[in-house]
C-alpha cells in the first residue's frame, strides 16, 4: 500500500470571501488599480511538481476568472509526480483588495470556499480518507463532498474558516500565492502570509 502524505492546503480557504463569505465579487478594473488585477491573473495556470523533501510531492492547478477561482491540489506518492494519491478540489469566490503592507508586489486577496471534493485515485488513498476525514466513504476515481471539513487534510469547517486570507503576486510571467502556514491556518486577516509561495506558470 503506498504511503499517504497531503500537506494541509485548505484553510486555503485561499481568500477574504472564499467559500460563504458575502460580497465577494471581482472588483472591476481600472486604470489606477493595483497590480496584479483580477483580469491580469484571470486564465490556467500550473505549478511544477513540488517536493518537499519527504520523497512525495504535490502539484497545483488554478483556473481564475474575474470573481471566482478553482484549485486542483494533486498529492503523489512519489518525489517526481508519477503516481497520484488523491486530488481535492477546492471552488469559490475571490476578491482582491489593498496592496500588501509585507510584500509589496502582492495584492491581499480573500478566496471563499463554496466547495470542496476529494478524490482518491488509488485503494490506498481511498482507505486512507476515512480515517484522515473522521468517517465517510471514498471511492477510487470519485469525488466526495468534504466541504463540511476533513481535519487530516487541513480542511477546516466553514464554520471556522469561511475565507483564506492570502497574498497574490505576478512576478513577471508566473503567479504567485503566499507561503501556507504548517497549519494550513489563513482563517483570519492575522493569519495573511507575509512571503511569496511557490511560482505558478500560466497553461498555454
Amino acid at each position: 500500500m503506498s504511503r499517504i502524505f497531503v500537506r494541509p492546503l485548505f484553510a486555503l480557504a485561499t481568500a477574504s470571501c472564499f467559500f460563504t463569505a458575502a460580497g465577494c465579487g471581482g472588483a472591476a478594473t481600472t486604470d489606477d488599480e493595483p497590480s496584479p488585477t483580477a483580469q491580469e491573473i484571470s486564465g490556467q495556470w500550473a505549478s511544477d511538481c513540488i517536493d518537499p523533501g519527504n520523497g512525495q510531492a504535490f502539484t497545483l492547478s488554478f483556473d481564475l476568472t474575474e470573481s471566482a477561482w478553482t484549485l486542483d491540489y494533486a498529492a503523489f506518492a512519489d518525489a517526481t509526480c508519477a503516481t497520484p494519491n488523491l486530488t481535492v478540489r477546492i471552488e469559490g469566490p475571490y476578491s482582491l483588495g489593498a496592496v500588501s503592507t509585507a510584500v509589496p508586489e502582492a495584492r491581499e486577496g480573500s478566496f471563499g470556499f463554496g466547495r470542496k471534493t476529494v478524490t482518491p485515485h488509488n485503494e490506498g488513498a481511498a482507505g486512507f480518507l476515512p480515517q484522515a476525514c473522521g468517517g465517510g466513504t471514498f471511492a477510487v476515481g470519485k469525488a466526495t463532498d468534504i466541504t463540511a471539513g476533513c481535519a487530516g487534510l487541513g480542511a477546516y469547517p466553514p464554520a471556522e474558516c469561511p475565507t483564506d486570507h492570502d497574498i497574490v503576486a505576478l512576478v513577471g510571467d508566473t503567479l504567485r500565492f503566499g507561503a501556507r502556514p504548517v497549519d494550513n491556518d489563513m482563517c483570519t486577516p492575522a493569519k495573511r502570509p507575509t512571503a511569496l509561495g511557490a511560482s505558478l506558470h500560466r497553461k498555454p
